[in-house]
């Protein structure tokens, strides 16, 4: 072989190695700190590339609230759980609602009410996120009575206080 395509052999060499280091670099700097969104304008609009922003069911005044949670699948199925105050949902001692789930985290969602009576969900940033009726949650989301919310392989069902 020439001593030019030698050189340009190890030129191209080189220069692979390099695309595969910076992919790499990129991979990992993705794993740490995640994609970047596109940040929102003073009145509420997107930038464009962001996700659309979700909407959320309004409750009237007459709609019952949501009272109890029942347990529908997984290690406590069967078991009734009163909407009181805040509820810790996760696999640490110290959660309301402690979940044997190998797929649920230490502190994976909180159930809380707000000022007006309503009733949300909330993922604490949770390895395999937190479903409602399917969707992954990503925000504070509002709950109706018959709203299914899915913690792992355990799934519990929203009803009015009472029922059952």
């Amino acid at each position: 072989m020439s001593e030019f395509l030698v050189a340009v052999l190890r030129i191209a060499y080189l220069a692979l190695l390099w695309v595969f280091i910076l992919f790499i670099g990129n991979t990992v700097r993705t794993d740490i700190f995640g994609h970047r969104v596109a940040a929102r304008t003073a009145a509420g609009q997107q930038v464009e590339g962001s996700a659309p922003k979700r909407r959320r069911r309004k409750h009237s005044r007459s709609e019952p609230q949501p009272g109890q949670l029942r347990i529908l699948s997984g290690s406590r199925t069967g078991q009734i759980v009163p909407l009181v105050d805040r509820i810790l949902v996760g696999r640490g001692g110290d959660s309301n609602l402690p979940i044997d789930d190998d797929y649920a985290s230490t502190h994976h969602a909180e159930f809380a009410q707000g000022i007006d009576g309503a009733w949300f969900v909330e993922d604490l940033r949770s390895t395999n996120g937190t479903y409602v009726n399917g969707e992954r949650i990503e925000e504070l989301t509002q709950l109706s009575i018959g709203d299914e919310v899915r913690i792992g392989r355990t799934t519990m069902a929203v009803e009015a206080a009472g029922r059952g």
